[in-house]
């Protein structure tokens, strides 16, 4: 989806409790990939914590900053594995999300992550954009 004054648009229900952004999913965005609609569009929380959270799983709170445990161990595992191999940073984006709100997050992102050749949305996980395959370097987002 694209707004043509803005770039691509991002949906705020696309953001996963843990602080991935869905709308940036290799799952999402790649059509050679199954699919995947997104953590809280498909209803089973979050693919990240795998119900390793009793709060998220009782619905108390929303995103994990809200929690007095962030960022707790699970999440701390998760963030590794991706600042590592993808330089993608969940614990960043939650606490920008709680300082500065989600569309000021969400604008953010899209200018981040907007392929400079075609103008669709990239992906965290690849350095090729999944719709004009154009290289770029992901170190170069955050």
């Amino acid at each position: 989806m694209r707004s043509k004054a803005s770039g691509p648009v991002m949906r705020r229900e696309m953001v996963a409790p843990c602080g991935m952004n869905c709308n940036l999913c290799s799952w999402v965005q790649d059509s050679t990939k199954p699919g995947c609609p997104g953590c809280r569009p498909r209803g089973r929380g979050c693919v990240h914590k795998k119900g390793l959270c009793d709060r998220l799983a009782r619905r108390e709170i929303d995103f994990c900053y809200k929690c007095d445990d962030f960022p707790c161990g699970s999440l701390m595992s998760v963030e590794a594995r991706y600042a590592r191999v993808h330089n993608y940073s969940f614990v960043e984006n939650l606490r920008f999300i709680r300082s500065r709100g989600m569309p000021a997050f969400l604008r953010r992102e899209s200018e981040r992550y907007t392929c400079p050749a075609c103008g669709r949305l990239l992906t965290v996980h690849s350095d090729n954009c999944p719709h004009c395959r154009h290289r770029y370097n992901r170190k170069d987002r955050r």
